[in-house]
């Protein structure tokens, strides 16, 4: 993959395939689907306070080098979406719930998802008084009575208020609501994905608080080979949510419980399961796999005890079917070794 020179000029870089050359050769070639995405640009580097006038506001951006076409390597990160309707005001976000949708919601720490291997290590993290309780605790492959990660797909906009008419005119009408997702993940590192069943309520009540019990999450077993050499995606269900501003007396304000400044439009939970290899007591053997991609002996910023452990670095990528919205969670896999 290489770049090219952008001074401003609109480019077209097109190129075909062995496949496609063959095609071409034969009088068959047809364009069926093609692809935009912007993964070059960086949009901070508008300027609307430019020295020279607001007409230069985007001159970095329009003279930013932008990558070859390529037949071969990763798909486009960050693909443009297509959308006839010309009258849209907001697009969802997806976002992630940092411990706000009730006590069974996990919250990040040091800037991660902390995924506990085994009941052993998540034990010994609840226990330390330094780590603060129990908010930080997802234990790999536990379906209920435990943490999940919640998120949500909505409008993060304050001027978007969280009511039920304003989730039918700007999401549900507009034909943007995730009822679905895909999950993307490192199959190394992770061997399934749980999530919600899609009848699991998520909404409060007049009074501002949480209607509804946390869910009890499934197995999702449709998995799709990822377009990088050990990825899979998989599909899982979100449910529409009924997040709104209470009208009881004396309620509570419901913007506490979600992350979305403005009204949602659909929720859901999940976790994560580790190989059963990476899942070993600190008694049993530990895989290479902590060492070749990890680190061991390693003490969490925040953990106050004389427990040392090992960890490796990965995360999920969560993309709403219909909105097109995506999400990154990084996750830090940890086990207990002495």
């Amino acid at each position: 993959m290489a770049y090219l020179d952008n001074s401003g000029d609109i480019l077209l870089d097109a190129v075909l395939t062995d496949t496609g050359r063959k095609l071409l050769a034969e009088g068959k070639f047809q364009i069926s689907k093609y692809a935009f995405g912007d993964d070059e640009i960086n949009y901070a580097l508008y300027d609307l306070d430019h020295p020279s006038g607001s007409s230069y506001a985007d001159l970095e951006i329009l003279q930013t080098p932008v990558f070859e076409a390529f037949t071969e390597g990763p798909a486009l990160k960050y693909g443009l979406m297509s959308n006839r309707n010309l009258n849209l005001y907001y697009l969802p976000d997806m976002l992630f719930n940092n411990g706000e949708w009730g006590t069974n919601t996990v919250a990040k720490k040091n800037n991660v998802v902390y995924v506990a291997v085994n009941s052993q290590t998540a034990t010994t993290l609840k226990d330390d008084s330094s780590w603060n309780s129990d908010d930080y605790n997802l234990l790999s492959g536990r379906r209920a009575g435990g943490k999940m990660i919640t998120i949500e797909s909505g409008i993060d906009n304050a001027d978007v208020l969280m009511t039920s008419a304003n989730l039918e005119n700007y999401i549900a009408s507009t034909h943007l609501l995730d009822l679905n997702a895909t999950v993307s993940y490192d199959n190394n590192f992770i061997s399934s994905i749980m999530s919600a069943p899609g009848s699991v309520n998520y909404k409060t009540n007049a009074d501002g608080e949480i209607d509804g019990s946390p869910p009890t999450l499934v197995t999702r077993t449709s998995v799709i080979p990822g377009d990088r050499p050990g990825f899979r995606t998989t599909k899982i269900d979100m449910s529409k949510a009924g997040v709104f501003i209470a009208s009881g007396a004396g309620a509570r304000d419901t913007a506490t419980l979600v992350q979305c400044l403005g009204v949602v439009g659909s929720m859901t939970s999940l976790n994560v399961t580790v190989p059963p290899e990476l899942q070993t007591t600190m008694d049993g053997p530990s895989d290479s796999r902590w060492t070749k991609f990890g680190q061991t002996g390693t003490t969490p910023t925040g953990f106050g005890g004389v427990q040392t452990f090992s960890t490796i670095d990965t995360s999920i990528e969560i993309t709403g079917t219909r909105s097109g919205a995506s999400l990154n969670i990084p996750l830090t896999l940890i086990r207990r070794d002495a």
